[in-house]
């Protein structure tokens, strides 16, 4: 009985003292917690946390194995911040996965690496990098310097670089430049760059196009691509047109 008696103290005292093993920082717009501890450098305006760590900045949410966020000159607003282990990362409408991240708050960079990095806008529109991704949100637009592949209505985009118009997390407008290929079911495309808005539907792309869908191969100096009915045209560069469809299927 005595026993038992001990062995329920002990159980009850170790519930608290699991609550008190998260660690946990706090400034103006941040909150900081870590399972295996926060070391906080004063000279070099560091918090180094790991364990399960998150990290929460403004509308940010940072997951991570490691973190380690550098302070502004007041110390007091976390400034950047990298990442490193299983990285998730979390801004409105914005989510990524990664191996590692940096994230800087002052131009809204953030840097990925992973085999792969998936990031997810919105609804269906996804970015998948081999290696790396970089991208920037400011005033509503999302830039990616470098290659990428995006997910949109069912058709795969690869291109260079690209330049998104954003409006409450949605896609407004997609600009790709740097050469750009498209692949939906049995069509392909392929051109130098590429305008799409989704409220109209339709992939506009220009400069060396080359359309192919089964046997059928059709090129010109521009043309337009309907995702909902696979309606096309394109021009040469004397303005002479073609119309037909391509079937995806």
């Amino acid at each position: 009985m005595i026993r038992l008696l001990i062995a329920s103290l002990l159980a009850m005292l170790a519930a608290p003292l699991a609550a008190h093993s998260e660690s946990r920082a706090t400034g103006v717009g941040f909150d900081l917690t870590a399972t295996g501890g926060i070391r906080f450098l004063a000279d070099a305006g560091l918090y180094e946390a790991s364990g399960e760590v998150q990290l929460v900045v403004g509308d940010w949410v940072v997951l991570a194995d490691r973190v380690v966020a550098a302070l502004d000159t007041a110390q007091d607003q976390v400034a950047s911040l990298t990442a490193e282990g299983t990285v998730f990362v979390q801004n409105d409408t914005f989510k990524a996965r990664a191996d590692s991240l940096d994230l800087r708050f002052a131009d809204t960079l953030v840097s990925l690496k992973g085999t792969p990095v998936s990031v997810q806008m919105g609804g269906e529109q996804r970015f998948v990098s081999i290696g790396s991704l970089r991208y920037s949100v400011t005033g509503g637009i999302l830039t990616i310097p470098q290659d990428f592949v995006m997910q949109v209505s069912g058709a795969t985009i690869a291109g260079g670089q690209a330049r998104l118009k954003l409006s409450d997390g949605s896609l407004q407008a997609l600009d790709v430049t740097g050469g750009v290929e498209v692949q939906r079911g049995d069509f392909r495309a392929a051109a130098e760059a590429l305008n799409y808005a989704p409220g109209v539907g339709t992939l506009l792309l220009e400069g060396a196009v080359v359309l192919q869908s089964g046997e059928v191969l059709l090129s010109g100096a521009s043309a337009s691509f309907d995702l909902d009915t696979g309606a096309v045209q394109i021009s040469n560069d004397s303005n002479q047109r073609i119309f037909g469809a391509l079937s995806d299927q």
